[in-house]
């Protein structure tokens, strides 16, 4: 399974991030699912610099959001793709084309 991490909004106050707005999908094979979230951090430790990056912020989220040593929003989104059916395909539709490489 893979967890591919985006950052889309960070909010601070006095240079101190104090929200992050994110997404995530989490990819198995050809089945993916995704969520937006808002982060808040409670403390105030996590500064904004300019050598600041996503990967930084992603590992705050993940390392704040861990319980009983599991990520609980990459947890749950593995719980809702492992809940998902596979696709049928309708009868009435024609085949498309398409080009693998």
């Amino acid at each position: 399974m893979i967890f591919t991490w985006k950052i889309i909004d960070v909010f601070a106050e006095q240079s101190a991030i104090t929200q992050v707005k994110y997404s995530v999908i989490a990819t198995d094979g050809e089945k993916s699912v995704s969520t937006e979230g808002y982060w808040t951090f409670l403390d105030k430790e996590h500064q904004i610099y300019e050598q600041t990056s996503e990967k930084d912020l992603i590992s705050w989220i993940k390392n704040e959001s861990v319980i009983d040593d599991v990520c609980i929003i990459e947890a749950n989104l593995e719980k809702q793709l492992n809940a998902t059916q596979d696709i049928v395909k309708k009868p009435w539709v024609k085949p498309t084309f398409t080009v693998k490489i």
